[in-house]
């Protein structure tokens, strides 16, 4: 239908009208760069702000927010609107749910008569949804009034459950008989319905029968609650006996897609909205444990891994996703492929100790132990990743080459220098071989990379496993160096005092080589530059990385110098070090013993 304005209200379809001037209220009241810029990383551009579009896959930038015009166009795609369609296309919610997000947000009262009357319009599946809430029903009926009922509550409160909590989660019970619960709601139901619903299967004699049974019930419901499919739990002796598959799902149907829902998210969406972060978990039971204890924004995955579509999901409610996966191995897996999916929201990971999942976790200790585990004994991806990643062999020296690359990679594009500089702590703590300024150097590197890829330039970043190989124990040194040569490369008078030094050499034999070249011609050129190799180029770079004030500080030099000497001994007693084990290797015990007496000593000097 074609839309008219009508007294002040605007038109969306025949069952939406809202007030025009109030979405031109709205409109104006907030900067679409700003809602944008909380889920896209925008960088201006001119007049514009530029940013890798979120609704298709890119490396270069083609998404464009232009903030004068108040709207979005991508030229990758072609997708465009104002600030109201990108929150329906983003969010994928509707227009009204748009106007109100962003009504609220700038202080807006939002009413039913300001936002118009809305016509209730049945969903297409209603039938369907309420098909599965009468087997619901019949199910928790199961479980709570018969015999057999009583035994499954047994198994449930050995679990720990509680009536209040099974009344909750709405747990019932299949009987383990053909055709109970066909013969309680086929009444009322055309065949149509019970066919599609994927709760009955159909029979050789075209006779439909119960897809379910002597199965504990978890109900399935979308994040409007609707009663979208089931999930079967086995639960006595001779089902476990059997190598019968532990849970059973609904069938895949146009209303139930186990790679979309989450259990539990219809009820833990407001205080997930609430608190802006969200547990995952791997099962219903991790679920419930979690809640018994208090947490009540947990959903899980029905029997599938963190699929995008899931992820899709999540971001409607939440930027954070607080991973509680279970402890063993293929649950730490898991975690690391998650964690490829999520890298557009924050994550943080709960290590759960001695490979128990949240429910075992309960079981063995308490409640309270859990909420302290999952509120206080976070870590980040990055955390996790070092622990995943570490080499079993610590004594491996390539293997921790390749570690430390790996992992260098990952703290470059971390956002805050700070956790930057915390992550190569920890990461050098971890490792015999390697201090924090050589883990720095390696990070370094690949900012510095990531630098010249930003723009554009030609720069060349050399292997950084050769890199390590090459800088070895000297990096401390290295440093120093670096930051001598900053103070010689911008200070002339510097520069001068130390050319009337001709004992004076650079250690890292890059910095030597630019270093006779800015003495013979006091600068180093852009045509120097392009004539040397690769490393001296990226020695170079790595000079300008350094971050010092613009004026030199009274003993800065001096200090620098010290730290540079301190370095070359400690250097120097590294070679003693290893001079003495491959002399006691190899029987020379005199040479040994008296290289060791010159290194106690040396060190007592240093001390």
């Amino acid at each position: 239908m074609k839309c008219k304005i009508t007294m002040g209200f605007l038109c969306r379809g025949d069952d939406l009208a809202i007030d025009k001037a109030m979405i031109s209220d709205i409109k104006n009241s907030v900067n679409i760069v700003d809602i944008i810029g909380e889920v896209v990383e925008l960088t201006k551009s001119g007049r514009h702000y530029l940013g890798l579009c979120p609704f298709h896959q890119e490396k270069t930038p083609s998404f464009n927010v232009i903030e004068d015009k108040q709207f979005y166009h991508c030229f990758g795609c072609g997708k465009s609107g104002d600030v109201f369609k990108f929150l329906e296309e983003y969010h994928q919610i509707s227009f009204l749910e748009s106007v109100k997000i962003l009504g609220e947000r700038a202080g807006f009262t939002i009413s039913s008569q300001s936002l118009g009357e809305q016509t209730q319009k049945k969903h297409p599946h209603h039938l369907i949804f309420e098909l599965n809430k009468d087997a619901a029903k019949f199910y928790h009926a199961v479980l709570m009034t018969t015999t057999v009922g009583q035994k499954a509550k047994e198994y449930l409160y050995d679990r720990g459950l509680t009536d209040e909590l099974i009344a909750y989660f709405n747990l019932g019970l299949a009987p383990d008989e053909n055709n109970y619960l066909f013969q309680s709601i086929s009444s009322k139901y055309e065949e149509k319905e019970l066919t599609s619903s994927g709760l009955f299967n159909i029979s050789e004699s075209n006779q439909l029968y119960d897809a379910f049974r002597n199965r504990i019930m978890f109900p399935l419901t979308d994040d409007s609650g609707n009663y979208i499919g089931f999930s079967g739990r086995i639960w006595t002796n001779d089902e476990f006996s059997q190598n019968q598959a532990k849970y059973k799902n609904t069938r895949t149907t146009p209303f139930f897609n186990k790679s979309y829902e989450l259990f539990h998210l219809d009820k833990a969406k407001a205080v997930i909205k609430k608190t802006n972060e969200v547990y995952v978990m791997e099962g219903f039971m991790d679920v419930i444990a979690a809640y018994r204890s208090g947490i009540k924004n947990a959903v899980a995955s029905m029997g599938t891994a963190l699929t995008v579509d899931h992820v899709r999901h999540l971001k409607k409610f939440a930027k954070k996703v607080i991973l509680t996966y279970d402890g063993d191995s293929a649950g730490q897996e898991a975690i690391t492929k998650a964690l490829d999916l999520l890298s557009d929201l924050t994550v943080e990971i709960v290590k759960m100790p001695q490979q128990l999942d949240p429910d075992e976790f309960v079981q063995k200790y308490s409640e309270q132990e859990l909420v302290r585990l999952l509120e206080q004994s976070r870590i980040s991806s990055i955390e996790f990743l070092m622990q995943f990643y570490m080499p079993t062999n610590s004594d491996n020296l390539q293997a921790e080459i390749s570690y430390v690359d790996q992992m260098a990679q990952l703290i470059a594009k971390e956002k805050s220098l700070t956790a930057q500089n915390t992550y190569i702590y920890k990461l050098a703590e971890k490792l015999p071989d390697f201090d924090y300024l050589q883990v720095e150097q390696v990070v370094n590197n690949y900012r510095l990379s990531k630098r010249s890829e930003k723009s554009n330039t030609s720069l060349r970043v050399s292997s950084v496993n050769q890199e390590i190989q090459k800088v070895g124990h000297t990096t401390g040194l290295l440093k120093a160096e670096n930051q001598l040569f900053h103070r010689l490369l911008h200070h002339e008078h510097l520069l001068n005092s130390f050319r009337n030094r001709d004992d004076f050499r650079f250690e890292t034999r890059e910095l030597q080589f630019l270093y006779s070249i800015l003495k013979d011609k006091g600068e180093l050129t852009t045509l120097d530059l392009a004539q040397v190799t690769d490393s001296q180029r990226q020695a170079y770079y790595q000079v300008l990385e350094e971050n010092l004030p613009d004026e030199i500080a009274e003993h800065e030099i001096e200090d620098i110098e010290e730290r540079r000497n301190f370095y070359l001994k400690e250097q120097d007693l590294k070679k003693q070090s290893q001079y003495i084990r491959e002399s006691s290797n190899q029987g020379d015990v005199e040479s040994a013993l008296s290289a060791l007496e010159a290194l106690i000593e040396q060190k007592r000097h240093m001390e």
